[in-house]
């Protein structure tokens, strides 16, 4: 009798074992091609339930930098560790593709930072929990010396060539900056540390902020003193998304987020209407061409996909039957490649300067301690 008891305990133990490694690697996410019979295309998508905590979306930036340019796969594992994989990824903001300093355009958010403003188009965000907005978002940034609002600044991490710009730069920006003619006002760990005119070469230092005031501002330098205490603060300003409202999910709350645009839906209504966000080519607003998207169910699941000679119409079309609350366009044409579990889906045609990626936490299996 002891040794039927010992079996049936044994087999009781392979059995717990057994549903808790299913559960554990149960899958939250699937790659699929579909079928659209109303616009006769086939689109790749990967489909993710966020509601899953294990599953967080990431920020992915050209060698963690501002103005370079990587293939996303290379990208996406730069961020992975040894607690977690890259399980699906897409290209992200639209950037400046045919020069040698490929800079983004879209607003970028990175741990909770703001590291780049583009006040046109669409911007999805996550926060902390996975929640999602996407709505379009107007960001403006006020600058304090020693508390008290004295300055104000047009953009961050993007070089303008204005008269009247003035730029904030952080560390995230790897490249030269120089006060030209105009003024640099140098801030580490919050104070005042020098002030620079002329083409010095300035780079910014960890702990450092540089704050680029051009030639026909460059007199607003002066209110600064070395020593003084500085900071800025960023702004939100969401168009369609009351942020009032206490079931809004807000920008202030959002931990990574990425722009570019134009949106197709916003809250189950067809927006796809580039010219109103600030688009004015018909590459995008009508033409047919190779698109990137990002979209939220009613039920917070996430769909990344690509889908070939589209216009961003048909493309609204196919994500109402997804049943997408909300969705939005990223960059295309060359840019659009997507990934999953480590293989391309979507082959880029060209290196991209950020891209939006899942990363999968690995969970411990208790049964194998």
């Amino acid at each position: 009798m002891k040794n039927i008891k010992f079996c049936r305990t044994c087999l009781l133990i392979i059995v717990i074992c057994s549903l808790n490694f299913s559960a554990v690697f149960a899958s939250s996410h699937v790659s699929q091609n579909i079928y659209f019979k109303s616009v006769n295309k086939k689109v790749s998508t990967v489909l993710l339930d966020i509601n899953n905590l294990t599953i967080k979306p990431k920020v992915a930036r050209a060698h963690k930098g501002i103005t370079l340019a990587q293939d996303l796969k290379s990208m996406a594992n730069l961020n992975k560790n040894p607690d977690s994989k890259v399980i699906a990824g897409i290209n992200g903001s639209y950037f400046s593709s045919y020069n040698k300093n490929p800079l983004p355009y879209g607003t970028i958010i990175e741990d909770g930072k703001v590291l780049h403003i583009g006040n046109y188009g669409c911007v999805i965000g996550f926060t902390e929990e996975n929640q999602v907005i996407i709505d379009q978002l107007n960001i403006t940034i006020d600058g304090y010396i020693n508390g008290e609002f004295r300055y104000y600044a047009w953009g961050l991490n993007h070089p303008r060539t204005e008269t009247d710009a003035i730029v904030i730069f952080t560390p995230e920006y790897k490249d030269k900056i120089s006060a030209s003619n105009g003024k640099a006002v140098v801030v580490k760990e919050g104070l005042v540390q020098s002030i620079l005119t002329g083409n010095n070469d300035i780079y910014v230092g960890e702990n450092q902020i540089v704050i680029l005031f051009n030639e026909n501002v460059s007199h607003l330098a002066d209110r600064f003193r070395i020593g003084d205490s500085v900071s800025y603060k960023t702004n939100f300003e969401s168009k369609n998304i009351d942020q009032n409202n206490p079931d809004s999910v807000k920008w202030e709350d959002v931990k990574y987020a990425v722009g570019a645009g134009p949106s197709l839906l916003i809250n189950g209504k067809i927006t796809a209407d580039g010219l109103s966000e600030g688009f004015y080519e018909a590459k995008i607003n009508t033409a047919k061409a190779q698109r990137s998207f990002v979209g939220v169910t009613y039920d917070n699941k996430i769909i990344i996909g690509t889908a070939p000679s589209i216009t961003i119409k048909d493309l609204a079309t196919i994500c109402t039957e997804m049943n997408l609350k909300s969705a939005m366009c990223l960059d295309g044409g060359a840019s659009s490649s997507l990934l999953y579990e480590g293989k391309y889906i979507t082959h880029p045609g060209r290196n991209v300067n950020n891209g939006l990626i899942f990363l999968e936490q690995q969970v411990i299996d208790q049964c194998s301690k």
